[in-house]
């Protein structure tokens, strides 16, 4: 007995079919290989934040982009907002307004439908 608990062999692999699989076998490691499927860009969705904005009164609109300047680290110059002034769209479509403040300071605030808000000084543009 061979110590199978029944005596059986395992049934014997032709050596024919050996011969056969083995390339075959080789290309394994080979398979997982090439060019992955590209994956589909996520594009972030609309949530009608720049509609919103632009849907303000003036008076609140001047408070978005004053707290918008004021996390842009403006604050040391900008105290009160005095005019604001819409600019032409920024290169990407969003909307642009010229803001200026009491110190004189002006700065350029771009609204993305994200809510976030690209700050620089007028002067750079």
């Amino acid at each position: 007995m061979t110590g199978r608990g029944n005596g059986a062999e395992p049934p014997a692999v032709p050596a024919r079919m050996t011969r056969l699989l083995l390339p075959f076998v080789a290309l394994l490691p080979l398979a997982g290989c090439g060019d992955p499927a590209p994956q589909p860009r996520a594009t972030p969705a609309e949530t009608g934040y720049i509609a919103k904005v632009q849907a303000l009164s003036p008076r609140e609109r001047e408070g978005v982009l004053f707290r918008a300047i004021q996390s842009g680290g403006g604050n040391q110059k900008c105290h009160e907002v005095t005019q604001v002034e819409a600019m032409p769209p920024a290169k990407g479509g969003q909307p642009n307004w010229r803001v200026t403040c009491t110190g004189g300071g002006q700065w350029l605030v771009a609204l993305s439908d994200n809510g976030i808000a690209q700050v620089t000084g007028a002067a750079d543009r």
